[in-house]
């Protein structure tokens, strides 16, 4: 049970079931508007996942469901309405790429059943009694439907089978760039980690010496690339727009926020790297306030 493949096949059990429970939910329901429909097979499924957290008592089974859920949601939707036209597929092989890649990343780090994510401890701590409320409704179900606001629009573009395909591209073109940032900001993250184990020093090399939080910068920038998609389709701007909104307020306002004070309570040199260092957006270093300065890991 507590073998690292032990663990990664359960998890796949979990997940698949959790699936076969939310795609009979969304066909329970065939007279219902479609994306209430996709929502529900979201919710279900996720509520599956939140079940078996609290069996194995470890609300990180929920952590790959952020990466994995999108690409298979929107293959079943081309799949459900026979939409495979060249706006369809090249979104969905976009989104898979990363997708695919954050999966990997998740699974590299991953050690099993005896792990779970900081936050969560956190959360914990301060309120045991509330955990599995926090749990249901702060870890799962929130990001849950901040995700689903993402993809409710890439869903209409799969319903009609269109878009502008000038949009199309640059759309997809921008998902998978900001999945190869994640990419490359995460291995020179690992890299520098190996190479400084046991230092309490602050990473400023590479994508970091320009963006505190590259690996974030590349999140946000996955569904402003798909919001494009969408605009292509819809001609112009429209209430969509708060999708990708949400989703760089989450970072911006919740979880920067968050991983700075952690990293602050244990590195007060941080702060000279916050000074000199943008926090999301990669751009120029603000003037060197002292050059002996070393920083994040």
């Amino acid at each position: 049970m507590h073998s690292r493949t032990v663990s990664f096949l359960l998890i796949m059990l979990i997940y698949v079931l959790a699936l076969i429970v939310g795609i009979f939910g969304f066909y329970l329901v065939p007279d219902w508007m479609f994306i209430y429909r996709f929502l529900l097979l979201d919710i279900l499924a996720t509520l599956v996942i939140y079940f078996f957290s609290l069996l194995l008592k470890n609300a990180s089974l929920y952590d790959p469901y952020w990466s994995v859920i999108p690409p298979l949601l929107l293959v079943f939707a081309a799949w459900f309405y026979g939409s495979w036209s060249i706006h369809v597929m090249l979104m969905i092989f976009a989104i898979s790429i990363w997708g695919i890649r954050l999966t990997y990343n998740w699974a590299s780090l991953w050690t099993g059943f005896g792990e779970m994510d900081w936050r969560y401890i956190q959360m914990k701590e301060k309120a045991p009694h509330l955990f599995p409320l926090t749990n249901l409704f702060g870890i799962q179900l929130f990001p849950t439907l901040i995700v689903f606001v993402q993809l409710s629009h890439a869903l209409m573009v799969i319903s009609d089978n269109q878009g502008a395909l000038i949009f199309t591209l640059v759309g997809a073109f921008i998902i998978i760039i900001s999945a190869m940032i994640q990419l490359v900001s995460d291995q020179q993250m690992k890299s520098f980690k190996k190479n400084h184990q046991g230092e309490k020093v602050c990473i400023d090399e590479g994508l970091w010496r320009y963006s505190r939080h590259p690996n974030y910068f590349g999140e946000v920038m996955v569904w402003w690339g798909l919001y494009l998609i969408y605009f292509g389709y819809a001609k112009g701007f429209d209430i969509m727009i708060i999708a990708p909104l949400m989703m760089t307020s989450l970072f911006v306002f919740i979880s920067i926020p968050w991983m700075e004070r952690k990293i602050l309570a244990t590195r007060p040199e941080y702060k000279a790297y916050q000074a000199k260092v943008s926090m999301l957006i990669p751009f120029f270093r603000k003037k060197e306030i002292d050059e002996s300065t070393t920083e994040l890991a």
